[in-house]
């Protein structure tokens, strides 16, 4: 598992996330962990973040059937493809925001799409 991380976390493009989280889904035990779930989940090709967004929202799902049934063989590998998922999406994100152009001086931050932005609360 730390090989593909690694390899994800150090893919110079989106084109070799993709391949990588291919090869992965064909190489592991996740198809048939999940294929109960969603076929869609574990469908290829993957192609855009929001495709990765929506498998990663389906395996948290999965993972909740399979603490609550008690499945820890299902359990382990869900929660290593949502962490080889996980990395994907950051390097993804990582890769975007090098790619954009530069903003010029005092423009406001655009919004962040990460999953682990927070809402503000507002102070009374």
């Amino acid at each position: 598992m730390t090989l593909i991380a690694q390899a994800v976390r150090e893919a110079n493009s989106e084109q070799e996330i993709y391949l990588l989280l291919a090869a992965y889904v064909k190489a592991t035990r996740l198809g048939s962990e999940v294929r109960s779930f969603s076929q869609q989940m574990i469908g290829l090709p993957l192609f855009r973040p929001e495709d990765l967004r929506r498998r990663i929202e389906g395996l948290f799902s999965a993972l909740t059937l399979a603490s609550k049934s008690l499945d820890d063989s299902s359990r382990v590998v869900l929660k290593e493809a949502l962490y080889i998922f996980g990395e994907a999406l950051i390097r993804l994100e990582s890769l975007e925001a090098r790619a954009a152009p530069p903003k010029p001086a005092g423009a406001a931050p655009a919004a962040s799409t990460r999953c682990t932005d927070q809402p503000k609360l507002e102070e009374t």
